[in-house]
């Protein structure tokens, strides 16, 4: 069995552990499966499958491709795959190939450990900001001993976009510390605690109550631009905004001028429509906007590879795995 690995980070030490977790996993001969779709794949030597750039020679024979925003064409020159895993729980990067093989079943991670780190990452922003994080590190610079008025944050209304296998828990744990949380997806959802909403309807009432707005919405063609000038202005007056979600669902320069007109108080961002961002960016002169490059929530190898492992075995026995991307979705 062949594993092609791509990463455009090029993190090596990353690449390394997926390496010798997955080695590690498969390097023993399995006879509890005589039944296998194909029988060669069972037959794995002591040293486990071969780990190997999928962008390699040897990469062009890879049954499985474990990736993280590969080139287009790349996964369709490779002519042996049965399973396309991406590395993070988006599949945009998967399905943005114009030559994505068709026939070729494509899964996501689901991974909590995912939802733990972002969740955590959206608290700690939200929270920075509604106290007053980025004036008292100012005040501090200049040696100033001074008080600031409390914003009261208790049953606060923030609001949600996505609630899937991440958004879920978030929602939740901004429920459990007191926020009166309000929840959006593009199907009705049903979770204790939170307000959810759907639809257009649903939409325009998260944008015209909330004061804080979180996008954890996978990227679609139905997502993309979706927070523009037109969803800023019906926002209320000094809302905060907070991308977890990606790029291209943001209007970058309807943010800017939604900020420098006084419509929103700050925003901090997690995710780019180019990444890295660009030194000549403007979000970079803007002090309201708190970057971060894309380190919300990171895959963990450590338990995500469980989930990779239970795929390649499903894909093994001639089943298919958990958390099938939906082409007709788009996630």
């Amino acid at each position: 069995m062949i594993i092609g690995y791509y990463d455009k980070t090029g993190d090596q030490q990353i690449r390394a552990r997926w390496q010798q977790l997955l080695q590690t996993a498969f390097a023993r001969p399995n006879l509890a499966r005589p039944n296998l779709a194909r029988p060669d794949l069972a037959r794995l030597n002591l040293a486990g499958p071969d780990f190997v750039a999928l962008d390699s020679a040897a990469g062009r024979h890879a049954d499985i491709a474990l990736v993280w925003g590969p080139p287009a064409g790349l996964l369709a020159s490779c002519k042996r795959l049965r399973l396309i895993i991406s590395l993070g729980q988006g599949v945009d990067h998967i399905m943005r190939d114009p030559d994505l093989p068709d026939t070729v079943p494509v899964c996501r991670l689901v991974d909590p450990d995912m939802a733990h780190a972002l969740s955590q990452w959206v608290i700690a922003v939200l929270l920075d900001h509604l106290r007053d994080g980025p004036a008292y590190r100012e005040q501090a610079a200049g040696r100033v001993f001074q008080q600031r008025p409390q914003i009261q944050t208790l049953d606060l209304p923030v609001a949600v976009y996505g609630l899937g296998a991440i958004g879920r828990v978030i929602a939740e744990r901004l429920a459990a510390i007191g926020f009166q949380v309000l929840g959006w997806a593009a199907s009705q959802k049903s979770l204790p605690d939170i307000a959810c909403h759907s639809g257009p309807a649903g939409w325009q009432h998260c944008l015209q109550t909330a004061r804080a707005h979180i996008c954890i919405l996978p990227l679609t063609k139905k997502t993309e631009n979706l927070f523009n000038a037109k969803a800023f202005a019906q926002m209320p007056k000094a809302s905060y905004f907070i991308n977890g979600g990606r790029g291209r669902q943001l209007v970058e320069e309807d943010l800017l001028a939604a900020i420098q007109s006084g419509q929103l108080a700050g925003a901090a961002l997690d995710v780019f429509r180019t990444e890295p961002l660009p030194e000549e960016h403007a979000f970079w002169l803007e002090p309201r906007i708190t970057i971060w490059p894309h380190v919300a929530a990171r895959t963990n190898p450590e338990t995500a590879s469980r989930q990779v492992i239970a795929a390649i075995e499903a894909v093994l026995d001639g089943q298919l795995p958990a958390n099938l991307l939906d082409r007709t979705r788009g996630y």
